[in-house]
């Protein structure tokens, strides 16, 4: 019997401890500080307390999804684990298993039957033997039946793959810039009028929620425009 075909996994890819570590004390040990002082400060409203724990809870989940992240090799599939589920995809399913190499990192990217395009985590494409060691069991367990995919499949999925990619890039920027427009003009405003807790101004009281609102809707609809974009581009 091949190893992983009564259900235990031949292989787990995932972040090294090290880079784990340093994502987790890059990204979250600066909130630490920041939530002991703003929680049992009684001159703080409700509201801006409530708005800065949420942006550290996002914060927060953010490097939680390094830490679950995930490829796993079985015999008969592939499992990618993100942070709130598992995807899991038999290996008769998988169309390609392709790197792609980029100015800033590697990856490798997965097509399945349904023509969705995605990311394996865990850095595999970091290294050119674990991409092949993938493909190998990929290329021994798909059976007899497959057929390479059509171009056109190919094509949509990649385009589709950009759109989320390019909705993300905008949603990031868009966010970081509400963040920080909120942030001046709460500290302008204490300077001109010198708010205390009691009547610190709404745009300081929504610096955690305006960011996360703006993040979900502009991802959203720049996904959507995108592909309408696309789609209108198509030969």
């Amino acid at each position: 019997m091949e190893p992983g075909t009564d259900g235990q996994a031949i292989r787990k890819y995932r972040l090294g401890t090290a880079q784990l570590v340093f994502v987790t004390l890059f990204l979250g040990l600066p909130g630490i500080p920041l939530a002991l002082s703003i929680v049992p400060e009684e001159d703080l409203t409700p509201t801006f307390k409530a708005g800065t724990m949420l942006l550290l809870g996002t914060v927060y989940l953010a490097v939680l999804r390094f830490w679950r992240a995930a490829t796993i090799v079985y015999g008969d599939h592939i499992a990618v684990r993100q942070l709130f589920r598992t995807r899991r995809t038999v290996w008769s399913d998988v169309l390609s298993i392709e790197s792609e190499s980029g100015a800033a990192s590697s990856r490798t990217m997965l097509l399945d039957r349904e023509g969705r395009l995605f990311a394996l985590p865990g850095g595999v494409g970091a290294r050119a033997e674990d991409v092949r060691a993938v493909k190998d069991v990929w290329t021994r367990s798909r059976g007899g039946e497959w057929t390479p995919p059509d171009p056109a499949v190919v094509e949509a999925a990649r385009r589709r793959a950009e759109a989320r990619e390019s909705a993300l890039v905008w949603a990031v920027f868009l966010t970081t810039g509400s963040f920080l427009a909120l942030l001046v003009s709460g500290f302008v405003l204490e300077t001109r009028s010198h708010w205390d807790g009691d009547d610190m101004p709404w745009v300081f009281q929504a610096i955690g929620f305006v960011p996360v609102v703006v993040f979900t809707a502009v991802y959203q609809v720049a996904v959507r425009l995108l592909r309408r974009r696309h789609a209108a581009n198509r030969p």
